[in-house]
């Protein structure tokens, strides 16, 4: 759609634009050592490139600005990565530690992607029904009161109190345990949770109502344990202050209530989680009005070929794309990789 001359100007453009956030104006770039141009031809190609809708003018004799046509056209066929060095690389695998649960794994993955980009982070959490049942334990606590400890994923540990009509002893217990280990532990969270709802049917009809209880008590933990409390994880809101054009209080409150009411984030995730690679969302490509001069840069994490969530930073749309981009890249990769680590230890 451009010719040399064009193509050259927007990118030069572009550069100027996405270093200091101010408008770029014709004689500026005619200063440029490798242009070669007077300022009236500069400001000819400026005016066809505003024609064509790559660029604007947001005040009245001031230079122009990329609009989102012009930041889609850059991020698409412009942009050269710049590359993450081995040490910056093993800095990202330092922070996010193999021997983390798979909760704290993914808290950790949102603060180093914060840190190491200075936008906020956005991480889609894994379905939760992948997890493995690893151990069943059972602990008598005085009077009729019983401990139930479910083990996740070798790491996570969930546990609820319950009371029973009767006491109870250690043994017995013991017995209970004994019996839902082996029918239970090794399987994923919604197979685990079937053959729960099996055994409880079959105990129905006997008169073991203590059994009942307990394999009941323990069902309820593997229940919640399911329930995601978040669809995703939203950290370093704060960095948007950094950033003069989203540093505006109406807009920073949007932004926040956005972020509480998943409005339009969900939609983006999703979308990522069906396409392979790094995906950017430019303006209102974020799915909603709200990220007017915001972009989000996503990837999707996987093991062995299966995408387990998508993780993400957002920010202005006068984001360094050639440096965030391979951080994102290179952070979704190496999580993937923690999580292959994780899942080979539990087989």
């Amino acid at each position: 759609m451009l010719n040399d001359r064009s193509h050259y100007l927007f990118k030069s453009l572009m550069g100027l634009y996405l270093n200091d956030g101010k408008p770029v104006g014709s004689s500026t770039l005619a200063k440029l050592p490798d242009i070669g141009l007077s300022s009236a031809t500069v400001r000819n190609v400026l005016a066809d490139l505003e024609k064509l809708g790559f660029i604007h003018a947001p005040h009245t004799s001031a230079g122009r600005v990329p609009t989102e046509r012009g930041y889609r056209l850059f991020v698409d066929s412009m942009l050269t990565y710049q590359p993450m060095s081995p040490k910056s690389i093993e800095t990202i695998r330092h922070e996010l530690s193999p021997n983390l649960n798979q909760d704290a794994l993914m808290q950790s993955a949102s603060k180093v992607l914060t840190d190491i980009t200075g936008m906020t982070s956005l991480v889609l959490l894994p379905n939760k029904e992948r997890e493995i049942l690893q151990h069943i334990d059972f602990m008598a606590l005085g009077g009729n009161r019983v401990l139930v400890v479910l083990v996740f994923n070798d790491q996570d540990v969930q546990n609820r109190i319950i009371e029973l009509e009767t006491a109870v002893s250690a043994s017995e217990l013991e017995q209970i345990s004994n019996y839902l280990n082996a029918h239970c532990v090794g399987k994923n969270l919604q197979d685990a949770k079937k053959m729960l709802v099996a055994q409880m049917d079959k105990i129905r009809h006997s008169t073991n109502q203590f059994m009942l209880s307990v394999i009941e008590a323990t069902d309820e933990v593997l229940t919640q344990q399911l329930i995601p409390q978040l669809p995703f994880l939203v950290g370093g809101q704060s960095k948007l202050l950094n950033y003069q054009e989203l540093a505006n209080s109406d807009k920073l409150r949007a932004l926040y209530q956005a972020f509480e009411q998943h409005s339009g984030i969900l939609s983006v995730l999703d979308k990522s989680l069906a396409a392979p690679g790094v995906q950017i969302f430019i303006g209102n490509e974020c799915g909603s009005a709200i990220y007017h001069d915001c972009s989000i840069v996503t990837k999707p994490y996987e093991v062995d070929g299966e995408v387990l969530g998508v993780l993400g930073v957002i920010g202005p749309s006068r984001m360094p794309y050639a440096k965030v981009i391979p951080k994102v890249d290179i952070t979704a990769k190496i999580l993937g990789s923690l999580l292959k680590k994780t899942e080979r230890n539990l087989s």
